[in-house]
């Protein structure tokens, strides 16, 4: 190129059609280079036009790109700020909590106390439960027979032993009215006074319903569990026992004592017709409690006619019985029923006059009440 536009180095021809083929061709050399110039200024113009479009929208980006990340930095700043004021508040929430928690907590221990201390000085200043009377010897066989305590909670013991769950066994939940030895209490409480279950819903502070189901389930359960001591006598006295008569019961020959005479009231009236005729009193007819001896030298007790017999106990068999070692220590002796017979009247409920319906539970009474005389006197027509 350098060589091309140094005309010193042209040799210029001397005729006159040489020179003018030279002057075509530099036109022509100088025509395409203006053209290689006009098309490389156009690209070039091209070149920088797509520059600037695109610094432009480089640019444009840019500052697009810078606005949306100053916005999301101040939002981020805005949340944060929010973030915090809230777990100010929250911590100052959980603080102010723990601190009504802590008086709550405080107040709930204290109303604790005062209510214990309600209770124990109600029980003290006499409400009537068993805890406030079981330090008391005179009041606790007043109201149960039994003279001291320890007695009375090895009987419960000897009751609830293995019947927990059983069908027919007393209520020891969590939800009941009364614990398991204030419902024994009330139970030897009716026996020992003959209370009305008014009175003892009243002075136990439940219903009657309740006082109800109490009695009936500990009564079927005493009835049960105390068939299971060996109660033995001796064949002297039963020979000279009068009125008695012979029973047979699976080839098992019984000797059935009559040994008391259990009053109950007819549901009818007899009511004298006409208006100047007398009315006459409602009457009543008695139930015999008496006592089944068998040959084996044991007894049991039971109330009614005579003809339907309990479920009989082992020990009433016509042989010899063996004794386990923990039958042999629960063992109790009978030497007189007539004695026997005066400390289970001991228990009034017994010397009610009950109404009829009530047939099956004055005999179960009775049957618990012969037990439990056995049980607090050893032996029996000594003491």
């Amino acid at each position: 190129m350098a060589a091309l536009h140094d005309h010193g180095t042209y040799c210029i021809p001397e005729g006159g059609h040489a020179l003018k083929r030279l002057v075509r061709k530099l036109q022509d050399t100088a025509h395409r280079q203006s053209e290689r110039l006009l098309s490389l200024q156009g690209a070039v113009e091209a070149n920088q036009k797509e520059h600037q479009e695109l610094k432009e929208s480089a640019d444009s980006e840019k500052w697009a790109l810078l606005s949306h990340l100053g916005e999301r930095v101040s939002q981020l700043e805005e949340e944060n700020r929010n973030l915090r004021w809230e777990r100010e508040q929250l911590e100052s929430a959980g603080h102010r909590m723990r601190k009504e928690l802590d008086a709550s907590g405080a107040t709930v221990l204290s109303l604790s106390r005062q209510l214990r201390g309600q209770r124990e000085a109600q029980a003290h200043h006499g409400a009537f439960s068993l805890e406030s009377v079981q330090g008391d010897g005179k009041r606790l066989r007043f109201y149960t027979g039994f003279d001291r305590y320890p007695r009375l909670v090895a009987f419960l013991d000897f009751l609830l032993e293995g019947e927990h769950g059983e069908v027919g066994s007393p209520e020891g939940s969590p939800h009941s009215a009364l614990s398991p030895d204030n419902q024994l209490f009330l139970v030897l409480v009716r026996l020992r006074l003959g209370l009305l279950l008014q009175d003892l819903a009243f002075r136990f502070h439940i219903s009657e319903s309740t006082a109800s189901r109490y009695w009936a389930s500990w009564t079927e359960l005493m009835e049960r569990r105390l068939r299971q001591i060996p109660v033995a006598c001796s064949q002297r006295y039963i020979d000279a026992f009068k009125p008695q008569q012979p029973l047979r019961h699976h080839d098992v020959p019984l000797v059935a004592l009559d040994c008391a005479e259990l009053l109950f009231e007819a549901q009818g009236r007899s009511r004298g017709r006409g208006g100047d005729a007398p009315q006459v009193p409602r009457a009543r007819y008695s139930l015999h409690g008496y006592a089944l001896a068998a040959p084996s030298g044991f007894l049991t007790f039971s109330a009614g006619t005579g003809k339907e017999l309990p479920v009989l106990p082992p020990f009433l068999q016509a042989g010899p019985v063996e004794l386990t070692a923990q039958q042999e220590a629960a063992k109790r002796q009978v030497l007189s029923l007539r004695s026997l017979t005066d400390k289970a009247f001991g228990y009034r409920f017994l010397r009610v006059v009950h109404p009829q319906n009530m047939e099956g539970q004055v005999g179960r009474a009775w049957t618990i009440s012969c037990y439990l005389a056995c049980l607090l006197h050893d032996p029996m027509g000594l003491g």
